[in-house]
């Protein structure tokens, strides 16, 4: 509900107009004008209501009033069961009145009246909690004027509030122990002055010219998942608005009447049901109106499906050197458990310190790791009933901050952070294979957020460095055909096709310097072939060359780098025999690779995951080196030294102590970690 008592009627336009006798009914000192309405669309059955809707209504002199209505989600007339009751006083000190679901109401109270907020809850004949400090001074700025339409409560009691930074942030009470946990859900909402909230997750918004939107966001998801302009002009008109949830909404003209509206989402077409039913005159007199957010509520769920969340066997170790040096790892095992690592001295892999993630759940893939701009490690992890979920390091030795990032996505996540923003972006797929993302806020990730529905991908995107400081975000569908995209910050560019098709696993992109992209796969084949951008910022050509022997097949995804020695690109991958295989470019951007050479250490073991490559600093010098894992799930970091003149090569396919140039294979040393 929201309120601007200040406002007055100009005059409105509206698509129909009003026709039908009136009549005129005395309630307490108020008279009320009953008029027939307008019927837009045909009434359906997907919406259910308490037997009576209570609103609430505070008289200048104090009174709370409870008026029962009979059916809001029809056009019924008359309105009213009986006369209003008078339930409490003093409630003039409110600026504010919220009414949640289940009899909760709540006031604010400005400064000159002792500022806060405080819950009361009614249970149909008394008031059993009454005037119960809640939320400290959270909320205390939502009293002024000029932010009392800025707060609204849905139908499931969460509390939604536009924040002067045009963020719309959501805070659930826990009536329990009067605690909140809270969460920004949009950005960009500045561009409203009042919100009202008419469901679970259902908010409407008006800008200052009178054009009224439609939100939904789902809480158990936390997606959100539609927006729409319901109403093109006029709702300024308007000096306040209630609702009983159900996407009804009720709004009461200056000096006129209370108009009565209720849109229909689903069944298709969407639309209103009925506008402007007319309840009467009278209403303008008020302090505050709020009706009990679900005594209507939609009979359709809009919680997705869980997609089921298969255990993925010997997925990848991930790694990250944080702003500070340090190297952190993330893996899962096959049974379910994830760990963290953290090796603060990049010199030392024995030094290696592992933090098993909280066992409330059972994990699948990879976890995803990010360094977020205030310099904390951000790890998020698909857990087993496909809620992502993050987990943050804060002090040393303290638990880590658990954070349930929802989604019911039916991929993991990958993670980055915006070179444009500076802010950390999730990317996950649904199980209809759409593209979502979920974007840092204001202290939080905010809603997911659906950026395309085509083309149909599966599998977790994989997302690398890309032209202009944007993010390029590939993905797969099902014929086995990649696409890619460009990110930049705020938006999704459109997909172009890589071409070909019977593609299997995850792509591997490198950057050149000049912004140039270059992606390796595996393919129909199973060899190893890879294609380059003519120019930065294009689309792939569609053509994709293979690499090494016509007789190396390979087992897993690839990995490539450009080794910071040399400049060449250097692709790993895993062969079925469990041995990890490279091959290096013969020169600097030829884009000719020649046959892959297994990787000999004194270490004779098996690897099980896809290497993962990646670039460290070590005291200040570059370095590459990949991560692996043995059969037994012990983490081995391999480091590569570029073998000179000096140096014997330890690669197959170099003889023992033969002299070597700068271009020559690399040595590799197994570093094991505890």
């Amino acid at each position: 509900m929201f309120t601007a008592r200040s406002a007055r009627a100009t005059g409105a336009r509206w698509r129909r107009k009003i026709t039908a006798a009136t009549l005129t009914v005395a309630l307490s000192t108020a008279v009320i004008t009953l008029t027939a309405p307008t019927r837009a669309l045909a009434e359906d059955a997907n919406i259910t209501c308490t037997p009576t809707q209570n609103v609430f209504a505070i008289k200048p002199t104090g009174q709370l009033m409870l008026y029962k209505f009979n059916d809001l989600s029809s056009t019924t007339t008359p309105a009213f069961t009986g006369n209003p009751a008078q339930i409490a006083t003093g409630f003039n000190t409110f600026s504010k009145l919220l009414a949640g679901p289940d009899g909760w109401i709540y006031g604010i109270r400005p400064a000159e009246n002792g500022s806060g907020m405080f819950a009361y809850h009614w249970n149909g004949t008394a008031f059993d909690v009454f005037a119960k400090p809640i939320g400290g001074t959270l909320f205390n700025i939502y009293a002024v004027q000029s932010r009392v339409n800025k707060i609204t409560i849905d139908a499931r009691g969460d509390f939604y509030y536009l924040q002067d930074d045009g963020t719309l942030r959501r805070s659930k009470y826990n009536a329990a122990d009067g605690t909140f946990t809270h969460q920004p859900v949009a950005s960009g909402w500045g561009v409203y002055n009042a919100i009202t909230a008419v469901g679970d997750g259902v908010i409407y918004a008006r800008t200052p010219a009178g054009v009224l939107h439609r939100y939904h966001f789902e809480p158990t998801s936390d997606r959100y998942i539609s927006h729409r302009v319901i109403g093109e002009t006029s709702w300024d008109t308007f000096g306040s608005f209630f609702t009983v949830g159900g996407d009804t909404i009720l709004g009461i003209r200056a000096g006129k009447t209370l108009l009565h509206y209720r849109y229909r989402i689903d069944p298709v077409p969407a639309g209103w049901v009925f506008e402007a039913n007319d309840q009467g005159g009278g209403w303008d007199g008020f302090i505050d109106v709020a009706g009990t957010s679900n005594a209507c509520k939609l009979t359709k769920s809009f919680v997705p499906a869980t997609p089921p969340a298969p255990t993925e066997n010997n997925s990848p170790v991930t790694v990250l050197q944080s702003s500070n040096g340090s190297l952190e790892y993330g893996y899962t095992d096959n049974i379910g458990r994830a760990k963290w690592g953290r090796q603060t001295d990049p010199t030392d892999f024995g030094g290696t310190a592992w933090t098993p993630l909280p066992d409330t759940s059972a994990y699948v893939g990879a976890p995803a790791l990010v360094q977020g701009a205030d310099g904390k490690l951000d790890i998020t992890v698909r857990a087993a009933n496909s809620r992502a979920l993050g987990f943050i390091p804060t002090t040393p030795n303290a638990p880590l901050v658990t954070v349930d990032r929802a989604g019911l996505m039916a991929t993991g996540v990958a993670a980055r952070k915006s070179p444009v923003t500076n802010k950390m972006v999730l990317f996950s797929v649904d199980d209809a294979g759409g593209l979502w993302t979920k974007v840092e806020g204001v202290d939080g990730f905010l809603a997911w957020q659906k950026r395309s529905s085509t083309p149909v991908l599966t599998g977790t995107p994989v997302v690398g460095p890309g032209p202009n400081n944007t993010l390029t975000v590939i993905g797969k569908d099902a014929d086995g055909t990649f696409w890619a995209a460009a990110w930049n910050g705020t938006t999704l560019s459109a997909f172009s096709s890589l071409g070909g098709s019977g593609f299997t696993g995850k792509p591997a992109i490198v950057r050149y310097p000049g912004d140039l992209l270059r992606v390796f796969a595996r393919d129909a084949d199973g060899r190893i072939a890879t294609q380059k951008q003519s120019a930065a910022g294009t689309a792939f050509p569609g053509t994709w060359e293979q690499i090494g022997d016509a007789g190396q097949t390979w087992q897993g995804s690839p990995g490539a780098i450009i080794s910071p020695d040399t400049g060449l690109v250097e692709v790993l991958v895993r062969g079925s025999d469990g041995n990890n295989y490279f091959a290096q470019e013969v020169a600097q951007g030829s884009g000719t690779w020649p046959q892959f050479k297994k990787i000999v250490t004194k270490f004779t073991e098996q690897y099980a995951p896809d290497p993962t490559p990646f670039v460290y600093t070590d005291s200040g010098d570059p370095k590459w080196a990949f991560a692996t894992y043995n059969q037994d799930f012990q983490v081995r970091v391999i480091t590569a030294s570029t073998v000179t003149s000096s140096t014997p090569a330890k690669s197959a396919g170099v003889s023992k102590g033969a002299a070597t140039t700068a271009e020559a294979d690399p040595a590799f040393t197994v570093n094991p970690l505890p």
